[in-house]
Formats: structure tokens, C-alpha cells, sequence
């Protein structure tokens, strides 16, 4: 029964889509029980599910469905010879009470990356309040309040901060509003005076009414600051912007190919350099056309350093 089976390992929305590489115990995978006990062809499942429950959402679980296991094991529509592995292919995964198939130490790994992914973007946020806000003491408003890490997720992660609520207007009371500057005949006061503005009455034939201005069009997207790829999503040109700051993915991916922190750091600089302000400065079709340039600025960075 349902009740009787354990929470979700992960919350339902760790979202790791966005997450290339997924970390390995190289160690503790050769060491395993699962590397020395199952066949080959259920250790081949077993690993494209970890894999496959990466990038699932939640992250770390599967569906427990034997026919959408069986493609996401490499087995096809062959359903039949997926369970005949499909015991010893999901060693250490356990149904929850949603019904999915959780792996508990990519759900530990899984939980730590969202852990990062989300300080990250809260430490952007941080910077970017800290930028509007010194904008904002110089022209004596309001500043933004910036919530703490767990409000800020309690809050369902939001990528900008709200601006404070203006005072209310000093102008004519509510009771007033409609009076408007009517004109007083015979002791009492007129909601609407006379076309013209008091006085005797004009002709009753309204003014003409002023043409209609043309549709203002759309506003173009936000540059790409490295946070903000959901919301530009689908978007036809897109800049990079000044303030851009790699996305943890990215660093991971260049880490991945050799680089060091601190030389991903420094290409980072030089790639927003200059795509902003150097030669390289226009835009992209979409935030994957800058994660081609990424790649492409990172190929030439690692053939340089072989000269």
C-alpha cells in the first residue's frame, strides 16, 4: 500500500536537466557488490538507468513502468528480456510513496548538485540586488530587501527580487474621485461640467476623439547573464549582458576537459569580455548558440595551451 511505503528521496522539483556530468564514485562503482555479482547485461541496464535518473525529474528516480525501463535500458520494446534483468538491474533503487523508483545514493548526488544550483543562483541574486541597490541609495528610494537562502526557496526560487510597494497617492480622496472640477449651479455641485469647462452650455456635439496610436511592439529580451536561460527560452536573438557570470554547468563542462578552476575563471572573463564589448560583442539565436560559443572558445583556449 501506499502509506506504507517511504517518502520520495528527492523533492519534486530537482531539476538537473541542465547538468551534463553526473559525479561517480569510480571507487566505490569498482569495489561494489553490484560490479561483482550481477550479470553483464543487467551491470549495462543498470548503469544507462543511473544515467536515465539523472536527468529525470525528480532527479535520482525512475518511473515504474517495465516499458518505459525497458527503452530507457537500452532494451527497446523488448520488454520480455528487460525483466529478465531487470532484479539485479535495479539494485539499490526503491519505490516511494509517488510511485517512482528512487536510487539513493544518486539522490544523495542529486540533492547536493540542486544543494549548488541553487546557492549559486541566490548568490547572482545577491549580487545583482547589491548592484540595483547602490543605484537605488543614490537616487534616494527604496531599496530592494533581500531575503535569506531559505526564504528565497521557501519562495519558490525567484529570479529577481520584487520592488518595494510606492505609498499611496497624497491626491483626492477616494469619496472625491469622480467629482473632478465640476462647477456649482443653483447651490449644488456637477459631476461633469459643460464641454468647453463651465460656463454657458456649448454645443453638444463631443470633441473628436484622437486617432488611435499604433501597437507598441514587444520590448526585446533580457541579455543572457548566464541565470536567467528559462525565461529566455525560445527567444528568436539574444545578447549576452554585461554582468554575466558563468553557469555552474558550464564550469563543470570546462573542468571536465582539463581546465582548472582558476583557468575556467579566467577564459570566463576573457569569453565575456569579449562577446560584450570586444569583437566578438552581438548575440545568438538562442542561450545554446552561447553554449556553442563556449564550447568552441574553450576548444581554441586548450589548443593554445598546447603551443
Amino acid at each position: 500500500m501506499t502509506d506504507q511505503l517511504p517518502d520520495p528521496l528527492v523533492p519534486p522539483e530537482v531539476d538537473l536537466r541542465d547538468f551534463q556530468y553526473m559525479e561517480l564514485d569510480v571507487r566505490a562503482l569498482r569495489d561494489s557488490r553490484f560490479a561483482a555479482e550481477v550479470k553483464p547485461e543487467a551491470f549495462r541496464a543498470g548503469v544507462l538507468l543511473w544515467c536515465a535518473a539523472w536527468h529525470q525529474v525528480p532527479a535520482g528516480s525512475l518511473p515504474d513502468d517495465d516499458v518505459q525501463l525497458a527503452t530507457l535500458a537500452g532494451y527497446g520494446f523488448v520488454v520480455r528480456e528487460w525483466r529478465k534483468v531487470r532484479a539485479q538491474a535495479l539494485q539499490l533503487f526503491v519505490r516511494c510513496a509517488d510511485g517512482r523508483l528512487y536510487h539513493r545514493v544518486i539522490a544523495e548526488k542529486a540533492l547536493a548538485a540542486w544543494e549548488a544550483k541553487c546557492r549559486h543562483q541566490y548568490d547572482r541574486l545577491c549580487d545583482r540586488a547589491r548592484k540595483a541597490n547602490k543605484q537605488r541609495e543614490a537616487q534616494k528610494v527604496e531599496l530592494l530587501a533581500v531575503p535569506s537562502f531559505e526564504d528565497w526557496k521557501s519562495a519558490g526560487r525567484p529570479a529577481e527580487l520584487p520592488a518595494p510597494t510606492p505609498p499611496p497617492s497624497a491626491g483626492n480622496p477616494p469619496e472625491n474621485a469622480l467629482r473632478g472640477n465640476g462647477t456649482e449651479q443653483n447651490g449644488t455641485e456637477t459631476l461633469f461640467p459643460p464641454y468647453g469647462g463651465g460656463g454657458a452650455a456649448q454645443s453638444a456635439t463631443p470633441p473628436t476623439a484622437p486617432p488611435t496610436p499604433p501597437p507598441t511592439p514587444p520590448p526585446p529580451p533580457p541579455a543572457f547573464d548566464g541565470l536567467n536561460a528559462e525565461q529566455l527560452n525560445g527567444k528568436a536573438v539574444v545578447a549576452l549582458a554585461e554582468d554575466f557570470d558563468l553557469p555552474a554547468q558550464w564550469g563543470l563542462d570546462a573542468e571536465a576537459l582539463g581546465f582548472k578552476p582558476a583557468e575556467v575563471h579566467r577564459e570566463a572573463e576573457k569569453f565575456r569580455q569579449f562577446f560584450v564589448a570586444g569583437r566578438g560583442a552581438g548575440t545568438r539565436r538562442s542561450v545554446r548558440g552561447w553554449r556553442q560559443s563556449w564550447s568552441n572558445w574553450l576548444g581554441k583556449a586548450a589548443k593554445e595551451a598546447q603551443r
